[in-house]
């Protein structure tokens, strides 16, 4: 492999995370990928004006790429924008690399007359096709690789979670109780269980009454009076599914609840509910924020990397081959 091959390109908002990509990848795997940050302005109507700043010719481009900011509607039309500039300068191929996708709650018809959003999202991103890949981490549902026709990988946070959490309880394992917040997330519970020692799993199941809203309707699994309880989610967005859970578990007996979330979007203050009501929370970076974020919520917040987990997955994707499934079970 040669350096010139490949070549890492950041949005606004995703430079720091992958120049700590590119920084692992030369520590950890000896590769040397040139580091592109693309910076957007405006026109005054609030068109993206965007431009990559070096020649990427016949370079494959891994494409890192915040699907969040600065809103979900924003972020897809600046990376469709991304993808169609380094299609005109001649890139060999682009891999998107996208720890959160936006758009993937939306990924069936449940009632009339509504978009298949999920399905949306692939068919845009495949319309450009020189994008040949994807990677991100803990998509809504697993199944949702099966809209793409491309391949996506995947990448599963529960490891990191789980070794997080070990180091942070110093407890036996015999007193957590691994919690999947609805039905939905009982495989990915299970898979979070087996990293931390095969503890029992409780699944929370509950109603959905509109956006953002639902309700606890029963718990199955083993009693958790006096257990420390984790949630694992794959996001929290206004939190009130995950805060209603907490408040019955804590109605039940458990010691301590932790919540685990790989994307931590919090929306509409969010942020002072969760401290308010003293929820301890471990998420990852896969939402770019600064460090003075994390300081301002240090009482109840906890930020897990997964920029290694993201070095490790580029590095496997830039071989002849290489393979990323390890980092996807």
């Amino acid at each position: 492999m040669t350096a010139s091959r490949f070549v890492v390109i950041s949005s606004p908002g995703m430079h720091d995370t992958a120049a700590s990509v590119v920084s692992m990848l030369r520590k950890k795997h000896n590769c040397i990928f040139p580091h592109y940050r693309v910076e957007h302005t405006r026109f005054a109507n609030g068109e993206v004006v965007m431009q990559i700043p070096e020649t990427v010719r016949r370079q494959h481009a891994f494409f890192f790429h915040p699907l969040q900011l600065p809103s979900p509607s924003d972020a897809i039309i600046t990376m469709l924008l991304t993808n169609d500039a380094l299609k005109r300068a001649s890139v060999s191929g682009i891999t998107l690399v996208l720890p959160y996708m936006s758009y993937l709650r939306q990924d069936r018809k449940d009632k009339p007359r509504v978009p298949i959003s999920a399905r949306m999202l692939a068919d845009l991103i495949e319309s450009n096709r020189y994008v040949s890949r994807i990677i991100t981490a803990d998509m809504h549902a697993d199944q949702e690789q099966g809209f793409f026709s491309l391949p996506v990988d995947n990448l599963m946070c529960s490891k990191i979670f789980a070794e997080y959490v070990v180091k942070s309880l110093a407890c036996d394992v015999s007193d957590v109780v691994a919690i999947a917040a609805d039905l939905g997330g009982a495989v990915r519970t299970r898979r979070f269980a087996r990293g931390l020692g095969e503890v029992q799993v409780a699944i929370f199941e509950k109603r959905r009454t509109g956006p953002n809203q639902s309700e606890v309707v029963s718990i199955i699994g083993p009693s958790v009076e006096g257990k420390i309880v984790v949630i694992f989610e794959d996001m929290i967005d206004t939190g009130g599914t995950i805060r209603g859970v907490v408040a019955s578990l804590k109605q039940l007996g458990a010691r301590e609840v932790f919540v685990c979330a790989t994307h931590g979007i919090f929306s509409g203050g969010t942020e002072e509910k969760f401290a308010s009501e003293n929820v301890r929370v471990f998420c990852t970076n896969s939402i770019p924020r600064d460090e003075s974020y994390y300081t301002r919520h240090a009482s109840w917040l906890t930020c897990v990397p997964i920029d290694e987990l993201f070095a490790d997955a580029v590095y496997q994707a830039s071989l002849v081959g290489g393979s990323v499934s390890k980092l996807t079970t």
